[in-house]
């Protein structure tokens, strides 16, 4: 298992290497299968850090140091019992500079379960900031669901499927997104020790805008990729590697 770094050099989506535990808030029931301590970033301001285990009944725990507002998630929490799991995280942040004050609160919570047809998983999330003025203040929430199924079509043998929704508005100005990406996905034939995933599928993105100026309308735009294609190769380092790495670690 590795961490988003990971999955960022291998195309950024971590539903196409299943194993990895990147996948753990998009398809929550996963938490299941981790037994596992992470730490990212140690003895800086913007470390990680992960917790996960338990049998039968399985618990996790991350935190996230980073020292930006919109990401100061100070309770993260993950849950499974064999076939369900569930993630719940809530954030806030309070900056106070004179007789200026801000703040933000934030809140995420995922579902999951493996089915007959498939793997399964749901997301929600909430926000709000208040920058201490007495005006209106901006607002946000997101829905997400995420499908991973075998699939056998042409060259590939899974299907990842994935659809998310954002709304912001902050009065009259609103910013609203919907995207949707279907993806087909395989390893490929290779050689002792390297890994390769192939995917190819469809992508859309749209989105609606409005400043909320007196005499400003809504502004729609759309984007479809057709093929998205993303293709990831892993090697295994050498035993030399290995072996100094060791001897690092003693």
């Amino acid at each position: 298992f590795s961490n988003n770094d990971r999955v960022n050099a291998l195309g950024g989506n971590a539903g196409f290497w299943a194993e990895d535990d990147a996948n753990v808030y998009s398809f929550p029931a996963m938490v299941n299968n981790l037994d596992m301590v992470q730490v990212t970033g140690a003895g800086s301001t913007g470390g990680t850090a992960t917790v996960i285990w338990g049998e039968g009944t399985t618990w996790g725990f991350s935190f996230d140091g980073s020292d930006s507002d919109d990401d100061n998630d100070w309770l993260n929490l993950m849950w499974g019992n064999g076939t369900y799991g569930a993630t719940f995280a809530l954030g806030s942040s309070s900056r106070e500079v004179g007789e200026d004050k801000t703040s933000s609160f934030g809140l995420d919570a995922g579902f999951g379960m493996n089915m007959d047809f498939g793997e399964v998983g749901f997301n929600f999330s909430t926000g709000s900031s208040d920058d201490g003025t007495d005006g209106d203040q901006p607002s946000t929430m997101g829905l997400g669901f995420n499908l991973r199924r075998a699939q056998d079509v042409w060259l590939f043998n899974n299907m990842l499927v994935g659809f998310g929704m954002d709304n912001m508005t902050h009065g009259d100005h609103i910013d609203n997104d919907m995207n949707l990406n279907v993806d087909l996905f395989t390893s490929l034939p290779t050689g002792d020790g390297v890994t390769a995933t192939f995917a190819m599928g469809f992508g859309y993105w749209s989105n609606t805008m409005n400043m909320g100026g007196a005499d400003d309308e809504d502004v729609s735009s759309s984007m479809i990729t057709l093929p998205a294609v993303n293709l990831g190769v892993e090697a295994d380092v050498t035993d030399w590697a290995e072996i100094q790495k060791n001897v690092i670690k003693s």
